[in-house]
């Protein structure tokens, strides 16, 4: 972080001996919000830091624009006096001070700022905040190029002595541009957003902390409006009274206040507050927007920990297969096929820029990290088990890890898979580790769709496959020294799995519904049992092209661009053809497992018959007199959907 905050000081430094308080433009479309502190304030050099800052704004906007909110009508009083046409309300009246802290509610502020009808944008600032005239030409720059948006910036510090003059508002601008220093990301002191914005502020307490994080992670997790970091194209100067020497800050918890504004906002989201910093938005502007010389660019410092808590599901469990430019049209095909099934809980981790860029277009969830992104190759080349190919491989283990201590539980699957059903409808929640269970070289299990718990005994396997993998790393960092050219090794993280899960306890998935290519495709054994399976793994088969000859064959293609073909009869499905004629009487003798019924028909109703009909007799178990009520509960259940035959019909169609 250092590094990134002593970098974006040159920058803006740069910029300043560019901009100047001279020349204000005023923008009629946007409103400015404060809060304020008591005017006139007793502390003279409080009462000039918010005086400075209704300057600052006033140049930005006209006065009407400005709406301030104080706690007495005394200040409202004042401030109309001092700046006629300027909207003021005091939260006394408005009945919004709590009535033990004796602070206001923000959300009365943000509430009557929303409600107003005369401008298009609004922007929340704190009552130590001087706005540069960067702000309006960066708003206005922004809402021409995009509909929704969310704007977030870094402030800059000012350290102001008591023993100094600070009358001269423009001066203070203009020295606040030049020997003010970057505020961490964590701090959002400005904002500016539409006013037709959906989230709705809850009742926080105005001074203390959490408010802000939470509008941010709400706006990041739960909408699809674009954030983005302006503070390489703006100028937000934070005035703040310089320390005495020794002099320690009051820690944000222990202000008047913190404790309410911290239970408020766990019991609103948990701790989803803590992805709500400046450095997670979705886009960076940077660039004299006055000058129309601003460009966006993606953000690709942000955390992972966003999309984990936009894709994954109530239960915490997420999907993550690796993609690459080299193998796009498998891409494709994995993505329609998710879109059929309604299965939305996935990223997609992006190997290189390339296919970032392209599933970036497509609004696809694609992550990839910024050392990787330097990564220009496709690396559809690459050769298996060569260093290049272990690189990625460890890329992709340690982004596992991190999504295991994030506290998700991750579906590792290779992008060649073809998913009928939703996986996670069929994994056993109580074991660490669960593996598709066929071979990988013949005699070792594929870890080319697996399952990891974030348990301790998930974590700890993890964390033993990645120190492999980073040794394999340094035995050919060492062949390659001796021998003076690039080697491969036959080693790779799937040697890495298979020998940790060689002293694990795991689940094995059931192999006809997880099927791999060879089952699938050369033994048909789901097909030979009736079965519709849930995933079919496309292995067993090397190279692209051969790879989608075969799905293509098997009716098992649904693109292989970004369009997806429609699906009008049903899952496509091959079955194995038979010479003889079979006639069938089937029966079933069920009891309370409605869901394992419900599986049952299903693959009855997906078998190949031959165009006969089959004789179907569902024979219902009754409870006996000991069972509870939660046993005849789910026997009541089957019935329901079984039917009587006469006054109740089925609902098995």
């Amino acid at each position: 972080m250092k590094i990134y905050l002593d970098i974006l000081n040159v920058i803006v430094a740069t910029l300043v001996l560019t901009q100047s308080v001279k020349e204000v433009v005023t923008f009629t479309d946007i409103t400015i919000f404060s809060i304020l502190k008591s005017m006139p304030n007793p502390d003279p050099t409080e009462h000039q830091i918010q005086t400075n800052s209704i300057w600052s704004w006033s140049q930005l906007v006209p006065m009407k624009n400005i709406f301030l909110f104080v706690d007495h009508e005394t200040s409202c009083s004042f401030l109309k006096t001092e700046y006629r046409n300027i909207t003021c309300y005091n939260f006394a009246s408005l009945k919004c001070l709590h009535s033990t802290y004796k602070r206001p509610y923000i959300n009365c502020a943000f509430d009557i700022a929303q409600q107003q009808k005369q401008t298009s944008i609004l922007v929340f600032a704190n009552g130590d905040i001087m706005l540069h005239n960067s702000i309006s030409h960066t708003i206005s720059f922004v809402n021409a190029n995009m509909h929704e948006f969310f704007l977030v910036g870094c402030r800059r510090d000012y350290e102001m002595s008591p023993s100094l003059n600070y009358s001269d508002s423009e001066k203070t601008l203009q020295n606040g541009l030049n020997h003010s220093k970057i505020h961490s990301t964590t701090g959002i002191d400005f904002i500016a957003f539409k006013i037709n914005t959906s989230v709705r502020m809850p009742p926080f307490l105005v001074g203390v902390y959490r408010w802000d994080n939470w509008l941010l992670s709400e706006i990041l997790l739960r909408t699809n409006i674009t954030v983005i970091d302006v503070t390489q194209s703006i100028f937000v100067i934070h005035q703040q009274r310089k320390k005495l020497k020794g002099e320690k800050p009051e820690p944000h918890s222990l202000r008047r206040g913190a404790v309410y504004n911290d239970v408020l906002v766990k019991n609103i989201s948990g701790e989803d507050y803590k992805v709500g910093f400046i450095n997670n938005a979705n886009q960076i502007l940077s660039g004299n927007c006055e000058q129309s010389q601003c460009t966006f660019k993606d953000n690709l410092d942000r955390s992972e920990i966003v999309l984990l808590k936009q894709r994954a599901n109530a239960q915490k469990y997420i999907a993550v297969l690796t993609v690459t430019s080299g193998y796009m049209p498998l891409v494709w095909n994995w993505i329609c096929w998710s879109k059929r099934i309604g299965f939305r809980n996935y990223i997609l981790l992006a190997e290189d820029l390339e296919a970032y860029k392209i599933l970036r277009d497509a609004n696809e969830p694609v992550f990839i990290s910024k050392e990787q992104s330097l990564n220009t190759s496709s690396k559809s080349e690459v050769k298996y088990g060569s260093y290049d190919f272990q690189i990625t491989m460890t890329y992709r283990l340690e982004f596992l890890m991190r999504v295991l201590r994030a506290g998700f539980h991750f579906l590792s699957a290779d992008m060649d898979t073809v998913w009928l059903s939703n996986p996670f409808n069929y994994i056993s929640y109580d074991t660490s580790i669960t593996i598709q269970g066929q071979t990988h070289k013949q005699t070792k299990m594929s870890g080319g769709f697996i399952i990891i718990h974030a348990t301790s005994k998930g974590l700890k396997l993890w964390q033993d496959v990645i120190k492999c993998q980073n040794q394999n790393l340094v035995d050919l960092r060492e062949q390659q020294h001796l021998q003076r050219k690039r080697p491969t090794s036959d080693f790779t993280e799937q040697e890495c799995i298979n020998n940790r899960l060689n002293t694990t306890e795991m689940n094995l998935l059931d192999p006809y519904l997880f099927p791999d290519g060879r089952s699938f495709f050369d033994l048909h054994r789901p097909q030979s049992r009736g079965i519709v399976p849930v995933v079919i793994h496309g292995n067993w088969l090397v190279g692209l092209e051969a790879k989608i000859k075969r799905l293509q064959s098997w009716n098992l293609l649904a693109s292989t661009g970004s369009s997806c073909d429609p699906l009008e009869n049903g899952i496509p499905y091959s079955l194995s053809k038979r010479s003889n004629p079979v006639r069938i009487r089937i029966r079933i003798l069920a009891y309370n497992r409605l869901q394992s019924l419900q599986r049952l028909l299903e693959s009855l109703q997906a078998a190949n018959y031959l165009n006969d009909s089959v004789a179907l007799d569902i024979s219902v178990d009754r409870p006996s007199s000991e069972a509870g009520s939660s046993e005849k509960k789910r026997w009541k259940q089957v019935m329901e959907y079984v039917g009587d035959g006469e006054t109740h019909p089925s609902k098995f169609k």
